[in-house]
Order: C-alpha cells, then structure tokens, then sequence
C-alpha cells in the first residue's frame, strides 16, 4: 500500500471514530441502573414560580424563580423512559419506598419588561438565568402545601445558563410561554455521561387561578414569597445535548494521526 493509500485509510478511520465519538448518546444513572440514551427531563405541571422586583414599569428588570420536580426521565424523542420505576413523581415529601429517588430543579430568569400594550398584557425579554438539577435519594421535596422544600438538596448533577434575547407575552389572565437555549456549565460524571453541552426549555405560567389542584407557594424553604410578587404554575419540559467526542475517540483518533505520522517519516 502506497503512502496516498495508507493517508486516506488513517484519514477514514480517525473521521469514523471522531464521528462515532461526538454522536455518543448520553447516558444516566440511578438507583434503578443506567440508562441510554438520556434526553431530558419532564417537570411537573404543578411546579412553581413567582416574581422578584416586578414594579410592572416598562424597561424595567425583575427575576423569575422557578423551583420543580421531575414527574419523568425522557430519551432523545421526548419519550419517557419507563424503565425508572422508583423515581418518585410526587412532591409530597415522603419517599414512595424504600428506594425512591427524585430529580429537582431551581432555576431563575433575569427578565426585562419592554413594552405594554395594556396594563393586563406586555412582553418581556428575557435576558439571561441560571438552572440547577438535583438527584436526591431522600425524596423530600414538598409542593402540596404553602411551605415548600427541599427542592435545592440532594446531590447537584447538572448546572447551567440560559441565554437573552428571548421575549414572549404575557397576560395577567392567561399566563404566557417560553422556549430558551442555554449551556450546560457542569455535568457530575458519577450520574451522567459525557458531559453535556447545550440545553433547551420550553414552559408555560398560568396563574393560579387557572390551574386546578395548584397549590400556589408562599414561601420556599422558610423564605417567605413576599407580598405583591406574582406566583403562577409552571409547567416545562428541558432536553439536553452532548455534542463532544469520548476521550476514547480522542485517543484513537490521535493513534490514527500519529500512525500517519510515522509512516510518512518511514516513507521519507
């Protein structure tokens, strides 16, 4: 085999593994094994999320915290991965048995009013936000009361950023919606594999009112919701997305490129 041969079946081969390598899907682990492919997750549709320094003023800025649990662990295609038989899709704050698990997010968005139309209807812009997921054995989250908990503890698995310049409507009688890219800023490797990249949410809020069996917050883990904050129900789905090689393929990728190497030496 000629040395243009041997260059062009290296080149195939470290295309191939570099290939194989940034397609590897992601996989997650928990009490119930682990499992491929992991896309995302689906939140309840009863979480919540309220205000922070809304004054309702255009060009202003407030935050929007947003706490939820998981009712779901989903593949790829959306669909719900059934084999999670512990996990626990109520926020009761007792354990389903003696195995469950449960998986929490907090999240806030840095939001910027930009224009009313009325005093009941504007948009907002969002300009940016940070989301943390927790996988927690001890199963404590608790929603169906005023006083929620324990929605930050457990073990952080994932943590990251959303990026501005989104904006959606919203009417103080029928809520709004949203759909935000971000980047994933940490994967723990003991729970998920490889390291994520990209994130992408899509939620709506309703007020209260229009939600039945919504227990509207007060306060989270004894911080009081203050008065004059806007609390909604709040229901999204988040997919995530790892878009880089496994060292593995690195490795032989840099076996394939070094084999070149010493055969165009040899060849000289």
């Amino acid at each position: 085999m000629n040395l243009k041969k041997i260059a062009a079946a290296l080149s195939m081969a470290g295309a191939t593994v570099f290939s194989g390598g940034a397609l590897a899907d992601p996989s997650i682990t928990n009490v119930d094994g682990t499992f491929t492919p992991f896309g995302g997750f689906d939140w309840a549709s009863a979480s919540g999320a309220w205000t922070s320094g809304f004054s309702g003023v255009v060009g202003s800025t407030f935050a929007l915290n947003y706490v939820g649990w998981a009712v779901s662990v989903t593949d790829l295609l959306g669909q719900e991965i059934e084999q999670f038989s512990n996990l626990d899709a109520t926020a009761n704050g007792v354990k389903k048995n003696a195995n469950a698990y449960e998986y929490t997010v907090v999240a806030t968005f840095n939001e910027k009013i930009i224009g009313c139309v009325s005093a009941s209807q504007c948009t907002f812009q969002v300009t940016g936000g940070t989301f943390d997921i927790y996988y927690d054995v001890a199963a404590n989250a608790v929603a169906n009361t005023a006083a929620w908990a324990n929605f930050g503890d457990g073990t952080k698995i994932l943590s990251g950023v959303f990026f501005g310049g989104t904006t959606t409507t919203f009417t103080t009688t029928a809520g709004g919606q949203a759909n935000l890219n971000g980047l994933v800023t940490y994967t723990n490797n003991a729970f998920i594999n490889p390291n994520l990249v990209s994130t992408n949410v899509t939620s709506t809020l309703q007020l209260g009112s229009a939600v039945t069996n919504f227990a509207s917050p007060t306060s989270l883990d004894g911080n009081a919701i203050g008065a004059g904050q806007i609390v909604f129900q709040a229901d999204a789905n988040q997919t995530f997305s790892a878009r880089v090689p496994e060292p593995a393929s690195l490795a032989l990728v840099g076996l394939a490129l070094g084999g070149l190497g010493f055969v165009a030496r040899r060849r000289k």
